[in-house]
C-alpha cells in the first residue's frame, strides 16, 4: 500500500486542520468533506494520537457494543507515510509534510553533518545515552527544515497544546515536535482527560489539543499487537475518550482519534539477522540504517550488491534503488536536500511479515510487533471523528 499523499495521509490531515483555523498549509489539506466530516462552527479540536495503532488493529475492538466505534461516530481511513514508523510519520502529522521533505526517515539514520549513526527517537548516536546529538552541536529546534503546524497555528493567533508523557515532555524528540506550541506532561489516561477538559474550558475562543499516547506501540512490540495487553490498552483507552465525550456538552467542540501507523506481526522465525561478518556488510560504507522493515543500505556498490540481495531475499522482499523509490513517490514531496545520504543507495522492505535486524552490539532481540513497511496493517490508519 503506497501512502496517499497530497490526498489522504496523516500529513494531509494535519493540513486540512491548518486551514480550518486559518493557517497556510505547506501543501494540500485532505478534503474532509468526502469522509463525511464537517468543521463548520467548530473551535476547539482534541486529536488523540495513538502510537502504532492501524485500523486493522481496531478490527476486533469494532465488534463491542461498547465501544467508542459502536457509537453514531464517523470513521475513515488515512494513510500513514514511509516509512511507517514513529519518527516519520509523528514528524509528518507535526509538520503537515511528507518524510522526504521533513528528513526524519527511521529510527536509525547516518547523519552525515555529525558522522555517525544516530538514534532518531532518542537523538543520539547509537549506543550513547538519550539526547547525546546536543550535545555535539544539534539543536532540536532548529533541526527539521520545515516549521511546524504549531508555529504556522501561533501565526495564525490560534493556541495550540501538546499533551504527552511527562517522561518525554523534554526530550529533544518532543521538543522539536512541538516548537511553537505549550507541552504539557502527565503520567496517565486520568490526568491525560482532565488537562484536556481544563484547556477546552479555558478562556481561548480556538484551541488545537494534541495528545499523544506511546504506550500500545511499546505493548505491540513486547508483546504482538494481537496480544491481550495491547487490545486491552486500546479499549482502555477508547473508553476514556468515548466517556470524556459523552460528558461534552459543546457542539462547537470536536474529536479525533487516530494514530501515526499501525503495527504487523513479526514471528521470530521469519526474521532475518545480519552481521558485521556477512557478504553483504562488507559492500557497506556504514551500518545499515532505518527500520527492521524499511532497512537502508549503504553503499559503494549499488548493482552488486543489488543483485547479491535479489539473488537471497527477492522471494520475501523488495529490493530497490534509492531513485526507483523516489520515483515511486514512497516518501513524498520533493527530497530534502540530506534526504539522500540519510537513505543511502538501496532499501530493503519486506513482502509480508519479514523482518531485517542488524545486530549493532548484539544486545539486540526479537519483537513480537513492528512496523515500517508497505502492509495495510502498517500503512491503513483510522480516523475517528466525533461532534455532538
Amino acid at each position: 500500500m503506497i501512502p496517499e499523499y497530497g490526498r489522504n495521509t496523516i500529513a494531509d490531515f494535519s493540513s486540512s486542520l491548518l486551514r480550518h483555523y486559518g493557517a497556510l498549509p505547506p501543501g494540500e489539506p485532505m478534503d474532509l468533506s468526502e469522509k463525511g466530516i464537517d468543521l463548520e462552527g467548530v473551535d476547539k479540536i482534541v486529536v488523540f494520537l495513538l502510537d502504532a495503532v492501524g485500523y486493522a488493529n481496531l478490527l476486533p475492538l469494532m465488534r463491542r457494543r461498547d465501544s467508542l466505534l459502536a457509537d453514531p461516530v464517523i470513521v475513515s481511513t488515512m494513510t500513514s507515510v514511509f516509512p511507517s514508523t514513529t519518527t516519520a510519520a509523528l514528524t509528518s502529522f507535526y509538520t503537515a509534510t511528507p518524510p522526504a521533505a521533513h528528513g526524519m526517515l527511521g529510527y536509525y539514520l547516518f547523519l552525515k553533518e555529525y558522522g555517525c549513526v544516530s538514534n532518531m527517537i532518542e537523538l543520539t548516536p547509537i549506543f550513547q545515552e538519550r539526547d547525546n546529538l546536543t550535545r555535539m552541536g544539534m539543536d532540536p529546534l532548529k533541526f527539521l527544515p520545515v516549521p511546524t503546524i504549531f508555529e504556522l497555528l501561533h501565526d495564525a493567533g490560534v493556541r495550540a497544546y501538546h499533551i504527552t508523557s511527562k517522561s518525554f515532555i523534554n526530550t529533544g524528540l518532543t521538543r522539536m515536535h512541538t516548537k511553537g506550541g505549550i507541552a504539557k506532561g502527565i503520567h496517565g489516561i486520568g490526568d491525560m482527560i482532565e488537562e484536556v477538559k481544563d484547556l477546552l474550558h479555558s478562556g481561548a475562543k480556538k484551541n488545537l489539543i494534541v495528545v499523544y499516547w506511546g504506550l500500545v506501540d511499546t505493548f505491540g512490540h513486547k508483546y504482538g499487537p494481537e496480544s491481550m495487553a495491547y487490545i486491552d490498552e486500546v479499549r482502555w483507552y477508547l473508553e476514556a475518550v468515548r466517556a470524556f465525550f459523552l460528558r461534552l456538552r459543546s457542539s462547537r467542540t470536536a474529536f479525533f482519534v487516530t494514530a501515526d501507523h499501525g503495527q504487523i506481526s513479526t514471528p521470530w522465525e521469519k526474521e532475518v539477522w545480519l552481521n558485521k561478518h556477512d557478504d553483504i556488510y562488507s559492500l557497506l560504507y556504514t551500518l545499515p540504517t532505518g527500520e527492521h522493515r524499511a532497512l537502508y543500505l549503504h553503499t559503494n556498490q549499488p548493482k552488486r550488491l543489488k543483485d547479491l540481495l535479489l539473488k537471497r531475499y527477492d522471494d520475501i522482499a523488495y529490493i530497490m534503488t534509492r531513485e526507483e523509490a523516489i520515483d515511486s513517490s514512497l516518501f513524498g514531496g520533493v527530497p530534502y536536500e540530506d534526504f539522500a545520504s540519510r537513505i543511502g543507495e538501496l532499501i530493503v522492505v519486506p513482502k509480508h511479515d519479514e523482518s531485517f535486524c542488524f545486530k549493532y552490539s548484539g544486545q539486540e532481540h526479537s519483537m513480537k510487533g513492528r512496523h515500517g513497511g508497505l502492509t495495510p496493517e502498517e500503512m491503513e490508519i483510522p480516523l475517528i471523528f466525533l461532534r455532538k
